[in-house]
């Protein structure tokens, strides 16, 4: 066994190489949870005594936690004792509000953009383009829609996002998490520090914070303990109706909202020139369905700094690694689940081409190419593959909104599908997409990445429109109660009536509430900020 001083000696020469690695290290910020090491734009120099102890920590994303926790405190502190808390308000009225969006923005996630650019617009409608000046915390360099071109990016000199934003509030006069995954540990405990961790450190400045339309789920103890604590002076806002009980069971308040998103309309002129999608080569809206696929078992991230260390120091390569100091959870466990998953896919779309239907791949993200490329190398015939980052948002998006059918097990493209009157089905993987369907009783129309008859569930919810040949959602109704919807002996078997409801009145339903809460939103938002600044806008300007 080693003994405590060889223990030292170890620790001391990674604390070396990590200074090497840190001073060498690129500003790349392509996944937020790579940005805890790297802040966007940053400038290379002397790692601050934070970063040191995240990087050379046994828990890296419990010690990120720990430093968001100690500048939220410290900034309370320091804000208390001043008579003023905001000192240069009084010039306020002078010069445009300054805004601070943190999020996801710029990764190539499509939801995350989508949520951005509603936000954007949101904003310049309410207050007026010469009165705001808007800035967002950039995870990549993805910038592809004209709304995301025309703001800042966050530019800061410090190395560890802590630290980078602390360095950044005394800029700003708002600040928004528009991401929608937040109160989650579904996918990386550190970027929900960031999200959590940075609106609070902005309301413990004395800033307007939000968190705005965002959802809650399963979270480790840490960040759970973590969320309680540090939600203080924070106007929060959820997207569901199940995420706004989670947090008020937590004893975290919060108030009924949306998506961002839900204002987007991706068959506007916004960014595409004409109304086909030019990479379906041909193939006019409602000719295809539009299957979203992504490896759902590969989460979370987490940090693993040592590890990076080691397979630096061998030269040796891992498919797990996700970016500089972080990495993907798997095992064969994860594997075997996987391959299941791809085969479902793979079964459907073999079904639709049986029918005549021809199925695209769309990777919402380009972390999702990957698996949908697998996807496809199950199949005899050549599949389409339209893929973020290879194409621009507005293509992807309105990839999905075209399609005669949409099959998901991501978000934003199931939120797509419903907002522009597609017939959807969501394939879950964790609370989010149940929590979307469970607010319009549209339940029926959600399967799991899990189920071990995938396929058949989702052809038979499928029926009505590829077999069957419905072509509008008027005359197909949904059903209030989840069951065990397998598929029937009979392949034009129609699925059960209950109160007469069409789908298409439940879609429209859904989207007027979701988009009238957004909407709401905003206005609360307003009324907020004017009332602390004491500055009141004309009607023109709401």
């Amino acid at each position: 066994m080693k003994n405590r001083q060889t223990h030292r000696e170890e620790d001391a020469e990674m604390k070396q190489r990590t200074e090497r690695r840190v001073e060498l290290m690129p500003g790349r910020a392509s996944m937020a949870a790579d940005r805890i090491a790297g802040a966007a734009n940053m400038r290379l120099a002397r790692p601050s005594t934070r970063l040191l102890r995240f990087l050379s920590a046994s828990a890296p994303d419990a010690v990120f936690l720990a430093d968001m926790a100690e500048l939220i405190t410290e900034a309370r502190r320091t804000v208390s004792a001043r008579s003023q808390p905001h000192p240069d308000y009084t010039v306020r009225s002078a010069r445009p509000l300054r805004v601070l969006l943190l999020g996801y923005t710029g990764a190539g996630n499509t939801g995350a953009d989508l949520r951005t650019i509603g936000v954007i617009r949101q904003l310049r409608t309410l207050f007026g383009d010469g009165n705001i000046d808007i800035t967002v915390f950039a995870c990549g360099d993805m910038f592809d829609h004209p709304v995301l071109q025309s703001v800042h990016r966050l530019a800061t000199g410090a190395q560890y996002v802590p630290d980078a934003l602390e360095q950044v509030m005394p800029g700003f006069d708002v600040v928004l998490n528009v991401e929608g995954s937040t109160y989650t540990s579904k996918f990386s405990d550190a970027l929900a520090g960031i999200l959590i961790g940075g609106v609070a450190l902005a309301a413990a400045h004395g800033k307007h914070a939000f968190a705005y339309g965002i959802d809650a789920g399963t979270m480790s103890v840490s960040l759970q303990a973590f969320s309680v604590s540090q939600h203080r002076g924070v106007h929060i806002t959820a997207r569901s109706s199940k995420a706004l009980r989670r947090l008020k069971d937590l004893g975290i308040p919060a108030e009924e909202g949306a998506d961002a998103a839900w204002g987007y309309l991706a068959l506007s002129n916004d960014g595409a020139p004409s109304r086909v999608t030019p990479v379906m080569h041909g193939l006019a809206p409602g000719e295809y369905v539009a299957l979203c696929p992504n490896n759902p078992y590969c989460w979370p991230v987490v940090s693993d700094v040592k590890r990076a260390m080691r397979l630096d120091h061998a030269g040796a390569q891992s498919n797990e690694r996700h970016g500089p100091f972080t990495f993907h959870t798997w095992d064969e466990a994860r594997a075997r689940s996987f391959s299941r998953y791809k085969q479902a896919f793979a079964e459907v779309m073999a079904w639709l081409v049986q029918h005549g239907v021809t199925p695209v791949l769309v990777a919402m993200e380009k972390l999702d190419a990957s698996a949908c490329h697998q996807i496809a190398a199950y199949l005899p015939f050549p599949v389409r593959v339209v893929v973020r980052g290879e194409h621009d948002l507005q293509t992807v998006a309105r990839t999905v909104a075209e399609a005669k059918a949409v099959i998901t097990t991501r978000y934003h493209a199931a939120l797509l599908g419903l907002s522009h009157a597609v017939p959807t089905v969501g394939i879950s993987m964790d609370e989010r997409i149940d929590q979307l369907f469970d607010d319009a009783d549209l339940s029926r129309w959600v399967c799991h990445t899990g189920d071990v008859d995938l396929a058949k569930r989702v052809e038979y919810l499928l029926t009505p429109w590829i077999v069957d040949g419905a072509d509008t959602l008027e005359r197909v109704t949904p059903s209030k109660s989840r069951v065990n919807h397998r598929a029937s002996a009979s392949p034009t078997r129609q699925i059960p009536l209950n109160d007469g409801k069409s789908l298409k009145d439940a879609y429209r339903e859904l989207s007027c509430v979701q988009r009238k809460r957004f909407d709401e939103m905003g206005r609360r938002l307003v009324d907020t900020v004017l009332t602390d600044l004491d500055v009141r806008f004309s009607e023109s300007k709401k």
